[in-house]
This record gives structure tokens, C-alpha cells and sequence, in this order.
């Protein structure tokens, strides 16, 4: 099960001793905490949208792509990780999912 990445310590070893993927205008920053489950966050800058509409409307994108993403399952328990929305424009969610289906797979990649 997938939950929400809580807490502002986390997030903060998670950007400062996590590694980076990058994909077209995906960031995804992730780190191993061994705590048992996956937990997942995400950003979209507001210097790329000043609409705070825009903003929700690609965090609601993201995290309905990372949910259902195929790819998750191969994701090991204990391990978090952050998006972060860096298109100058507001992508359709079938893009969106496409994107963060291969990050994804390139994290599964990297951590194995």
C-alpha cells in the first residue's frame, strides 16, 4: 500500500542524502528509510504556475499516475520518494502517466 510521504525530517534527509532521476521535466528524488512502506510526495513550483487551480489540478495528475502506475509494484517496502513537476506547461494525464510509468521503471533500475 502507497500513502502519502508526512512529516517535514523525512522530506528533508529525503532531498539532502537521496539520489535523483530525471525525465523530461520529472524530477524524482528518492531515498531507502526502511520503515515499511512506500510512501511518495510531490511539488509543482509555483514560479512554473502562479494559478494555484493549475498547480492542484497537475498534483491531482501526478498522484492518480503514481497510484496506478504498473511499475509500483516493484517498488520495495521502506522506500519513499518526491516528484517534482518541472514542464512549463500542464501536460494531458495520459502523458503524465507515461512519464512517471518510466521513471518508475528507471528507479525499480537503479535501486536493484
Amino acid at each position: 500500500m502507497i500513502s502519502s510521504l508526512k512529516g517535514s525530517k523525512k522530506i528533508e534527509v529525503l532531498f539532502q542524502e537521496g539520489f535523483s532521476i530525471k525525465k523530461e521535466g520529472l524530477l524524482l528524488k528518492g531515498y531507502m528509510f526502511n520503515d515499511g512502506k512506500i510512501t511518495f510526495g510531490v511539488s509543482v513550483p509555483k514560479k512554473n504556475f502562479k494559478s494555484a487551480v493549475k498547480r492542484n489540478l497537475l498534483k491531482r495528475r501526478i498522484r492518480e499516475a503514481v497510484r496506478n502506475s504498473n511499475n509500483l509494484s516493484l517498488v520495495p517496502f521502506g522506500f519513499s520518494f518526491f516528484v517534482v513537476y518541472n514542464f512549463k506547461n500542464v501536460l494531458e494525464s495520459k502523458e503524465i502517466r507515461m512519464c512517471i510509468d518510466s521513471l518508475l521503471l528507471m528507479l525499480t533500475k537503479k535501486i536493484n
